[in-house]
């Protein structure tokens, strides 16, 4: 088990050190190439009422933890997410045109990253918090959200929206073996911005969004000669919110 999450954590690594450099690289040429470009390019693109296209970017997962305060063995459990994990994201994209200024987008998309939950240990006794352990929880969830995006008026190439959301998604990377363990699925808001950048093939979008997780993905555990020894850091935690930050680079 520790190999594999060794593994996977060189590969997430490996994976976001590469991605990174590779879009900003594409994102400052072809914004470079977009300022040197004539003005009006793709004019009839946003009057179609369907579009399609694919998005590529980077994820940052967090956790929104909620203690119970139980006092096990004499000690209290206290978790947090000590650092922030970049991971990797890839998607689809389809754009209905509502009206001029409205359009409604179903992206889904496939997520790849992880959270690590840093566990701390209050003793009653003597008052000494020390560090005890910390859980990787590797996710792999498949976003399926629907958003509703609002555009400003066109400016030569370029065209800045806001947009907001709610998906659902299924984590497809969810271990039972760990110390803890995230639910199947989740439900979420999400809030977004963004910008058109228009060449003369093809439509790019920065975009930043922050989706808001609404469900306790804790997972119970029951007592078994496997989980019995480790249940403590389960029952330290009355619930778990996930937040989720995604930097994309849409293309349509």
């Amino acid at each position: 088990m520790k190999a594999i999450i060794a593994f996977k954590c060189r590969f997430i690594g490996y994976l976001h050190e590469y991605m990174v450099k590779k879009f900003f690289f594409l994102f400052f040429f072809l914004l470079a190439l977009n300022n040197l470009s004539a003005q009006g390019n793709l004019t009839d693109l946003d009057y179609k009422t369907f579009r399609l296209g694919f998005c590529l970017g980077t994820n940052f997962m967090d956790l929104k933890v909620e203690h119970t305060e139980l006092i096990q063995d004499g000690k209290i459990y206290y978790a947090d997410v000590p650092d922030i994990i970049p991971g990797f994201t890839v998607g689809l994209i389809t754009d209905l045109r509502l009206q001029r200024y409205f359009n409604l987008r179903f992206t889904p998309s496939l997520l790849l990253g992880e959270r690590n939950l840093r566990f701390k240990a209050y003793d009653v006794n003597t008052g000494v918090l020390e560090d005890d352990k910390i859980v990787n929880l590797f996710s792999l969830p498949v976003d399926i959200p629907v958003y509703l995006r609002y555009s400003a008026e066109r400016y030569g190439n370029f065209k800045p929206y806001v947009q907001v959301g709610i998906g659902t998604s299924f984590d497809l990377g969810r271990d039972e073996q760990t110390d803890v363990t995230l639910s199947l699925s989740d439900y979420y808001f999400s809030a977004g911005v963004g910008c058109d950048l228009y060449f003369r093939f093809f439509k790019l979008s920065p975009e930043l969004k922050f989706n808001f997780g609404r469900m306790n993905v804790l997972t119970p555990k029951e007592i078994t000669e496997d989980t019995s020894a480790n249940l403590k850091y389960t029952n330290a935690i009355s619930r778990l919110l996930s937040r989720v930050l995604v930097f994309s680079l849409n293309i349509e």
